[in-house]
């Protein structure tokens, strides 16, 4: 295949890409981020105090002579002016987005810098002194190192190799130099370069970089060296992660595919096994050892299938640039089977598919990302394309993935019934049967997901219908996924929610408690713990009220216990809303209205508890003395402007990423209008008097029953200062992303009911005894109903 040949153009250039090169965001950044950020939290965890190991650096560190400090304070100089002879080089080379790239860089380094450093330090620093300081004393993370390394990692992508090692060497020098001069710590060094890596591969993440992908004149060249002339070239327009895709047409006519394996290509793969190792069971290809081998592994497997007879790319050559870019040179006809016109999609097409992957698996080759990207037609016939995350020796569950995937591709390109059809035709009943468990979302590949959505296709459904086809049973889903990230989001808020309850144990005697419960009246308790149970009749009626269409109020009933299953898992109106959409769709209600009923309930929940307080502040005596101290230089206060500043980023980078904004824009569009539909329906007063009238039942039998948990210990709470209590404990919770709010509705409550006299140990034990019976205990009859209502079909 010539794969041993460096082709492209001698010279010395200093930045790997023209000015004018697409840029793109990199898997490759993804890592670097995450890493750095852990990096950093684990480094500010042991700054303080410093461990021994640090202590006896510090120590051999300030033994160097003393004449060498001039040595120090220049190398350290020198990335300043490094990273600022970049910016100014860029500015006179007209590379304004780069330019644009170092500044956010550089201010991003500072300000999480300077967070970093008063979150460890309890105090703010002063910038001006810090960034100018060339003596002791240290402070963490170290600033000027983490500005001047940002610029340079910002624009070390567009950089050519020798530059790119050059520029390597001045940040390590420039890193040592400021342990040695003592203006940081060595973990503060660390720290500082830990900081520049996040903000130079958050800034890639949002504005993409080109990553040294070559120019199209150099892959011209590449490919006149290689014996391939082109007379046209062009960037594809849909880019693969982890490489550069380029067409063109050859002197001869024939077009051309040109995959460009760059240095970030590795990265991505890498980054490619470790998701799929974490997050599926399947791992999916082990990761090459260099873009070299990627190209070969690609090269490789497209030969051995296409020597076995199965349609896919003619392999033209491959080779090696100057820059070590790996070039793989295919022959591919025709066009993506996604952009084929609907009255070119032919049965003849779809058994074409068929026939395709089952070529591929009799050749021993699983294909992994079957989709109508990765089909291309030419007058009828359809070839396979990129192999690159191919499997020689395929598991039965790779194979089974593959014919999922190519159902779900002749699904969405042609509709059910004859997607269904061709299937049934070309694998007969046993074999889609065996298909079956696979119709699921994690099955499906990067490039198939968006396909799923647009067409609207419900996978439930679809393999509801295929088991019809196959005349067989619907079977369990097959165990694809290790984690998923729900359970990875509610680990997190529940390891939180445990620390902010441990917190708040603190200062309580846990004997006191004791003796509270022991001493308390059980049949109130028993008397309490019945009444709290009649809310979700309430709740039941406010839906049946949001309902478009009637509905019997037993099945709405188990779906309100359901909802108290499904609360461990999710915050509460968050499961109360989903949880309802799928229950609505399963009477027949669209999709998007089934959204809206669950948010005008929720919506509705939202506004009685609002009139309540306001009602409550206005024409009642009830007030709780609440006195709320400042929160401390560090602890919680320091965590929750932590939270609050990434809450903002992240707002704002949804603001500033189009894509992005324009996805948000248009999911918040299209709920309006859902919600204004079923809002506009709502025209029964009968209706609204379900809607607002069971959720004020509610929120008055829930405030009831803790009032009779706290009669049980001896104490009368008025039903206004109950009711104080308990919205503003539901809108905390609420407004909390915690699963069920744990932790923090314990803590509200105790705040709140010793605001109204009771002893700390006495209020702590009535809120774990009413949460037990209005939340803890439910679940267990609440998992009862869900099944009933899954074997029903209401969920």
């Amino acid at each position: 295949m010539g794969t041993d040949r460096r082709v492209g153009a001698p010279g010395f250039r200093f930045y790997a890409s023209p000015s004018d090169e697409p840029r793109a965001r990199r898997a490759s950044d993804v890592l670097p981020a995450v890493g750095a950020l852990v990096g950093l939290m684990l480094l500010g965890w042991i700054n303080q105090p410093p461990a021994s190991f640090e202590r006896a650096l510090i120590g051999l560190l300030a033994a160097f002579p003393e004449f060498l400090d001039g040595v120090w304070q220049f190398l350290y100089d020198v990335l300043l002016l490094w990273a600022l002879a970049l910016m100014l080089l860029a500015l006179a080379r007209r590379r304004g987005p780069l330019v644009r790239d170092q500044v956010l860089a550089a201010m991003v380094a500072l300000a999480v810098g300077v967070a970093a450093g008063w979150i460890v330090e309890t105090s703010w620093p002063g910038a001006w002194p810090v960034l100018t300081a060339d003596e002791p004393p240290a402070f963490f993370p170290a600033l000027r190192l983490a500005i001047g390394t940002a610029c340079v990692v910002t624009a070390s992508p567009h950089l050519s190799r020798p530059v790119r090692q050059v520029s390597r060497w001045i940040v390590a020098l420039g890193a040592a130099s400021a342990a040695l001069l003592g203006v940081a710590t060595p973990t503060g060094a660390v720290a500082g370069l830990l900081v520049a890596v996040f903000a130079a591969a958050g800034v890639h993440l949002v504005f993409g970089s080109s990553g040294g992908r070559p120019g199209l004149g150099e892959v011209g060249a590449a490919l006149a060296g290689l014996g391939v002339p082109v007379s046209s070239l062009g960037a594809a327009a849909r880019q693969p992660a982890g490489a550069f895709l380029v067409q063109g047409v050859a002197r001869d006519g024939r077009a051309l595919t040109v995959k460009v394996y760059g240095r970030d290509a590795y990265d991505a793969q890498l980054i490619t096994k470790l998701w799929r190792t974490i997050w599926y069971r399947d791992e999916g290809p082990a990761p090459t050892l260099s873009r070299l081998q990627q190209a070969e592994h690609e090269a490789f497997l497209t030969l051995l299938a296409r020597q076995a007879g199965v349609p896919v790319q003619e392999v033209i050559t491959a080779g090696v640039t100057d820059e070590d870019d790996a070039l793989l040179v295919l022959h591919l006809p025709g066009e993506p089977l996604d952009d084929l016109p609907a009255d070119e999609v032919t049965d003849d097409v779809l058994r074409g598919v068929w026939d395709a992957v089952g070529l591929l698996h009799g050749s021993a080759v699983a294909h992994g990302q079957i989709d109508p990207l990765h089909l291309w037609v030419d007058h009828g016939l359809v070839t396979l394309v990129d192999l690159s995350g191919a499997t020689v020796a395929p598991s039965d569950d790779q194979r089974r993935t593959d014919e999922a995937q190519a159902l779900v591709t002749t699904v969405a390109v042609a509709g059910v019934e004859r997607g269904l059809a061709v299937a049934r035709t070309a694998l007969g009943a046993e074999r889609l049967a065996e298909v079956l468990p696979y119709l699921q979302m994690p099955a499906l590949s990067r490039g198939l997901r968006p396909q799923v959505r647009r067409a609207g296709i419900d996978l439930d459904d679809l393999r509801r219908q295929a088991a019809e086809a196959a005349d067989a049973p619907t079977t369990d889903l097959q165990k694809l996924r290790r984690v998923t990230w729900g359970t990875v989001i509610q680990t997190g808020l529940l390891a939180l929610a445990f620390a902010m309850l441990v917190s708040g144990l603190a200062g309580l005697d846990l004997a006191d408690i004791a003796d509270e419960l022991s001493e308390a009246s059980w049949w109130w308790v028993a008397l309490a713990a019945l009444l709290v149970q009649t809310p979700r009749v309430a709740q039941a009626a406010s839906t049946l009220g949001a309902s478009p269409r009637p509905l019997p109020l037993g099945p709405v009933y188990a779906l309100q216990l359901a909802i108290s299953y499904v609360n461990l898992a999710v915050p509460s109106t968050a499961a109360r809303v989903a949880v309802n959409v799928r229950f609505f769709q399963r009477q027949g209600v669209p999709p998007g209205s089934a959204v809206a009923v669950g948010a005008v309930d929720g919506f509705a929940g939202f506004v009685v508890q609002i009139l309540l307080l306001t009602s409550l502040a206005m024409f009642s005596n009830a007030s709780l003395d609440l006195e709320l101290d400042a929160p401390s230089p560090g602890g919680p206060g320091r965590l929750l402007v932590a939270l609050v500043a990434l809450a903002v980023a992240a707002v704002g980078a949804v603001l500033v990423v189009g894509p992005w904004r324009r996805a948000v824009m248009a999911k918040a569009a299209e709920l309006l209008r859902d919600v204004w539909g079923v809002v506009r329906g709502l025209r029964s007063a009968r209706r609204v008097a379900m809607l607002l009238g069971g959720n004020l039942a509610a929120e008055v039998l829930f405030a009831t029953s803790l009032g009779g948990f706290a009669r049980a210990f001896g104490y009368d709470v008025g039903l206004a200062e109950l009711l104080v209590i308990n919205v503003s404990t539901a809108l905390l919770a609420g407004l909390m992303p915690v699963p069920g709010g744990i932790g923090v509705t314990e803590g509200a409550l105790t705040v709140g009911l010793t605001a109204t006299g009771l002893p700390q140990e006495t209020a702590f034990a009535v809120a774990i005894v009413y949460r037990l019976a209005s939340f803890y205990l439910p679940p267990i009859w609440g998992w009862f109903s869900f099944r009933w209502l899954q074997s029903n079909k209401y969920l």
